[in-house]
């Protein structure tokens, strides 16, 4: 369905085109971006929300789909923590019309397959806004598991703080699934 390849410039200056969209900005939480915000759309994607992620390079990939070769989103493995083998998943399906089909789960498997695999990390985490049913129902597809809320974790584009769930897949779930 997807394959996982290197986010190029011609896929973020599509992106910030698509960053308006009314669901994006709901589930992702951010400003629209303008045509000439690739540093700020870049530096979103880094933002860790997960207390044992720390800063550092991530690994951020295109979301390629396999019938037609589009770029349709992103996904980074962030706040790579080498002492705790942990880190933070962060995944936006840009396209909306890629959305609600599987894409976004068969990206999370390649992450997860690759953060464990090739990466040799223990833990990954990652969070998502409590209305985002979609999105929660493909981590825990998965093997993600809700852990706790984090209480007025996010700032939105309207000022207002809201709360997370930080849902965990560990190496251990992950090989019995």
């Amino acid at each position: 369905k997807v394959c996982l390849g290197p986010l190029e410039d011609k896929h973020i200056s599509h992106y910030l085109r698509l960053s308006d969209d009314p669901e994006l900005i709901a589930t992702m939480g951010w400003r629209p971006f303008g045509a000439d915000e690739k540093e700020r759309f870049l530096q979103t994607m880094q933002v860790l929300t997960l207390p044992y992620c720390i800063d550092g390079k991530p690994i951020i990939f295109g979301i390629i789909s396999a019938a037609d070769n589009k770029a349709i989103g992103f996904i980074s493995i962030k706040g790579i923590n080498k002492a705790k083998a942990s880190a933070e998943l962060g995944i936006g399906i840009m396209e909306k019309e890629y959305r609600g089909r599987g894409y976004g789960t068969e990206a999370l498997k390649l992450a997860a397959n690759y953060a464990f695999n090739d990466l040799g990390l223990r833990l990954l985490g990652l969070t998502v806004f409590p209305t985002n049913q979609r999105a929660t129902k493909a981590y825990e597809k998965v093997g993600f598991r809700k852990r706790k809320v984090l209480k007025r974790s996010w700032l939105m584009p309207n000022g207002e703080y809201v709360d997370m769930w930080l849902m965990e897949l560990s190496r251990d779930q992950w090989a019995l699934r």
